[in-house]
């Protein structure tokens, strides 16, 4: 609202006017009212009748923009002023009404009932309105320049002007008021006046506390006691009724009325611990009492107030969930903000526990409301058992699970003695029902989504550095968000959390081998598993080799996601040791039980992979066996390694780690059985043949190996492989060597003899350096088998120096014959000329054979042991003859028929072409002949 004001015309106008008037007595009362009319009747006749514009009111602003124009005529430049008010409105019918009616005054008089509905309008309108003064703006007309100004200016407020202020003073030392009765005055008047207009508590609060700095005993009389304790009193009531209703009148987000909320509490307490206040109110409750009451009511009041704008305007079950989690969700907000926020406050200022007091408040109202519409929900979910399931009411449960889950968890802002016996302690039993319908909608959708996953699953990979497919992602997805689901539900009970963890852990594993199932039917139907056709190892057949791994992978970390060790320990603190233990045992069985089942179905696949393999790899191994023996083995091999190479590559850049090697070993084994095959089939060739193939061998191991990127040589080196590996390398081993190796052999066994069957033989034997000989002495035997009718033998023993090709000049001795005994005594000494070289050679040893002597028929055959000749006694050192040497008693034994895969089937193999092999086998199977027509 806008207007001008007249300058010096008018006043001088006014005062030439009175002086033309006759004097009259001097009289205060009267002169006013003198001077108005004349001033009225000067401004009558001066004042425009548009003097007074008003703009268009800006709504819901704090930076208007009016953007209009007005027209006023000028009386005197050099003494007019521009004046503007600036309001709030906030009635139609306020100061912007009345100021439109401006063009209805017709005269002075109507002028002055015109300001006065201004003043009626500004303060209070019909309907309790209130149009607030904002400031004011006074601008000289002469500041103004011709071309106009755009500037900002600052608004004004409206204070006493000095003289004002002066009266004041003035009438208190006229009436002698003291200044604690000035504070007084200030305070009833203020006190009065912030109920009807909001004041700044910080003020009140200082003008509390210079009363009670000023007041001494006495100081007030006791009519004005009784009036400030009324007053004091009155503002109390005032305050804690705000205090109820302080969620909507301070909240914490608006830091100007949290500010308040302080000083409010502060002058509450203030005024409490006042002893002005103690003599005035002597009978008032304690504040703490008062504050904790106020409190209560305001939450019931809330609550109530927040429950009724949730309730649904349609009753029906999803309408009714959903209430509820708008509730919940309201009441862990508040709570937020009383942790934050109101509760320091209390506790600081006025040592309320503000937390505590709403907390088991509003925990006890919702978990009755919750209990009740439980009991209703699980009614009709039991109802529905079976049937179509409703999935966003599930959700909705879900939600105020969680809701009341977090509600809860403000008990650690509780004193141990609060936390115990809350209503919503239990809470987690209203939801059992629920749970179990949970996991079931969870485990529908996980299947729904698997099998669509895997019908729009175009079996590629999904970026280059991602060696799976979309179907292997979203099931994962699928068992995250199971597990999430668990790890959110956070159930209480940890010793009842076990039959729900048993499903979670069910589900998921169902899931994964209902995925697994469903990839290797897929592969099934796009003719993998056919015999015929061509077959390639291709990207896609690798891809879904590693979906399957990749979902296998996934359920590894259930143990600590779903806490196993949590249940086991649970149970075993309630049931003791062995329930937990079957409960652990229970759970991984079901995963185990998974886990075997997916691997099955990956290793079906990987060793189709070998099966189609099989026939090239068969090819290229039988082109290895029979290439020209003037073709070295690393020529010979190419063709097959150039074929797994080709192949590898597809399958290293392809799959994961884990498949890439299941694949490689069974590839490994096939060309295993291959190789094994071909040595089979061809006994007894010639041992550039058997050389070949071990170097072909020790290049596959390398290959496969490939500097500890392939295979682990655990893996490579598994029992088919070193024994194919050991028979190729005593194939290709000249026949001398190898029947070294079979006396090294044959020492090895008469070391770890054990058996007495056959009985045994005791011998002194030592090398004598000086002479060059090998010296043996026969003492006796034992236990030897009865080998005549009579039931005992006549035994004597043969002595041979063996391998022949060592000591091929030096004949078998014999003992004496000792007639018809079981337990003969020879003493007898024999001795070799032999060096010391040839009793170190690798094979060195000493045949000692006891035989029956038969005079009429050939000697049978009673047993035989063998003696190291590199470990004698003699051959570092003297030792100093047979005095001083002990006895050894040597085990004997008698040969059996080979196995076909030691030494002696080598032998066998070599005995048509190799004069020293033929010897050796011709004289073990004589012995074996002889040992079987004995028993017979």
């Amino acid at each position: 609202m806008l207007g001008l004001m007249p300058g010096a015309g008018v006043e001088q106008e006014l005062e030439e006017e009175k002086e033309d008037k006759p004097k009259k007595k001097l009289s205060l009362k009267h002169r006013g009212s003198k001077k108005e009319k004349q001033k009225n009747k000067s401004v009558r006749d001066q004042l425009p009748a548009m003097m007074i514009k008003v703009t268009e009111v800006k709504r819901e602003t704090l930076n208007p923009v009016w953007n209009e124009k007005f027209r006023f005529p000028i009386g005197d430049i050099s003494a007019d002023k521009l004046h503007l008010d600036i309001w709030d409105h906030d009635d139609e019918s306020s100061v912007f009404e009345a100021a439109r009616k401006l063009n209805e005054v017709s005269s002075i008089k109507g002028m002055g009932r015109f300001f006065k509905q201004i003043v009626q309008s500004a303060r209070t309108s019909s309907k309790g309105s209130v149009d607030d003064f904002l400031g004011c703006v006074n601008i000289n007309l002469d500041d103004i320049p011709s071309r106009g100004i755009d500037q900002w200016y600052e608004l004004e407020g409206r204070t006493l002007s000095s003289p004002a202020i002066t009266v004041l003073h003035q009438h208190a030392l006229q009436n002698d008021i003291t200044e604690v009765e000035d504070t007084m005055c200030n305070w009833l008047a203020f006190s009065r006046q912030h109920m009807q207009q909001a004041l700044d508590y910080a003020f009140l609060y200082r003008l509390i506390k210079k009363l009670e700095e000023l007041w001494i005993p006495s100081a007030l009389s006791r009519d004005y006691e009784e009036m400030l304790g009324h007053s004091l009193c009155t503002f109390i009531d005032f305050c804690l009724g705000l205090l109820s209703k302080q969620r909507d009148l301070f909240p914490p987000a608006n830091k100007a009325a949290y500010y308040r909320l302080e000083y409010l509490l502060r002058c509450l307490q203030h005024i409490y611990n006042m002893e002005l206040f103690k003599q005035c109110c002597p009978f008032r409750k304690e504040l703490h009492r008062e504050v904790i009451d106020a409190i209560k009511k305001g939450t019931v009041d809330w609550y109530e107030t927040v429950h009724a704008l949730a309730e649904p305007l349609v009753q029906s079950e999803e309408e009714q969930v959903t209430s509820l989690v708008s509730l919940g969700n309201t009441l862990n907000t508040d709570m937020q903000r009383g942790v934050k926020y109101y509760h320091k406050l209390y506790q600081n200022i006025v040592k309320v526990d503000y937390f505590t007091i709403t907390f088991r408040q509003l925990e006890k109202l919702i978990a009755e409301d919750v209990s009740r519409a439980m009991e209703e929900v699980n009614r009709i979910i039991k109802s529905h058992d079976g049937k179509d399931q409703n999935y966003s009411v599930g959700t909705s449960l879900f939600e105020i699970y969680l809701a009341l889950k977090e509600l809860l968890a403000y008990k650690q802002y509780l004193s141990p003695n609060e936390a115990k016996n809350l209503a919503l302690a239990n809470y987690h039993v209203w939801f059992k029902y629920c749970v179990q319908k949970w996991l079931d909608i969870a485990k529908d959708k996980a299947m729904d989504r698997i099998k669509k996953s895997v019908e729009l699953d175009k079996i590629v990979l999904v970026d280059c550095m991602v060696k799976h497919s979309t179907s292997a992602v979203d099931t994962s997805c699928c068992f995250a968000q199971i597990r999430e689901f668990w790890q959110k539900l956070d159930w209480p009970d940890t010793t009842g959390s076990f039959l729900y963890v048993t499903k979670v852990t069910d589900d998921i594993a169902k899931g994964a081998v209902y995925y697994a199932d469903v990839m290797h039917d897929k592969l099934k139907q796009n003719g993998y598993f056919d015999d015929e056709g061509q077959f390639d190892i291709t990207e896609q057949l690798c891809i879904t080799i590693n979906d399957i791994e990749h979902v296998r992978k996934s359920l590894k970390p259930l143990p600590q996601v779903l806490g196993y060790s949590e249940i086991q320990h649970a149970m075993e603190k309630a049931h003791g040791s062995k329930s937990g233990k079957q409960c652990r045992e229970s759970l991984h069985t079901v995963l185990k039980s998974a886990d075997e089942d997916m691997c099955n179905q990956i290793w079906k696949i990987v060793q189709r992979v070998g099966e189609k393999m099989k026939p090239d790899i068969k090819k290229f191994v039988f082109h290895l066996t029979w290439a020209p023996m003037s073709v070295p083995a690393d020529d010979a091999i190419c063709p097959l390694m150039e074929y797994l190479d080709s192949n590898l590559i597809t399958l290293n850049n392809t799959l994961l780690r884990a498949n890439f090697d299941r694949i490689l070993e069974e590839i490994w084994h096939v060309v295993l059985n291959e190789l094994q095959e071909q040595v089979e089939s061809n006994e007894g060739k010639e041992t550039l043949f058997y050389l070949r193939l071990f170097d072909a061998l020790e290049i596959l191991i390398d290959f496969f190996y490939a500097d500890e990127k392939g295979l682990s040589m655990d893996l490579i080196m598994n029992e088919d492989c070193k024994l194919l590996l050991n028979y190729l390398k005593l194939n290709k081993t000249p026949t001398e060597e190898l029947i070294e190796l079979y006396y090294l052999e044959k020492i090895d066994e008469q070391v770890h003899r054990e058996s007495e069957e056959f009985g045994a033989l005791t011998v002194k034997c030592f090398y004598n350096q000086e002479r060059e000989k090998f010296c043996i002495q026969i003492m006796n035997a034992a236990n030897v088998i009865p080998l005549d009718s009579n039931g005992l033998s006549d035994p004597f023993v043969m002595v041979e120096l063996l391998p022949k090709h060592v000591f091929n000049r030096l004949d078998v001795k014999q003992t004496k014959v000792v007639k018809k005994t079981l337990h003969p005594l020879f003493e007898e000494n024999f001795e070799f000329v032999v060096s010391t070289a040839d009793c170190r050679h690798r094979g060195a040893c000493v045949l000692l054979t006891v035989m029956d002597h038969d005079i009429i028929l050939t000697n049978d055959y009673a047993g035989e042991a063998y003696l190291p000749l590199g470990s004698i006694p003699g051959l570092s050192h003297d030792c100093g003859g047979f005095e001083k040497l002990k006895p050894m008693t040597l085990l004997l034994s008698q040969p059996t028929a080979s196995t076909g895969n030691d030494l002696f089937s080598i032998l066998e193999s070599r005995a048509h072409s190799d004069k020293a092999a033929q010897e050796i086998v011709k004289k073990r199977h004589q012995l074996i002949e002889k040992v079987q027509s004995q028993k017979s």
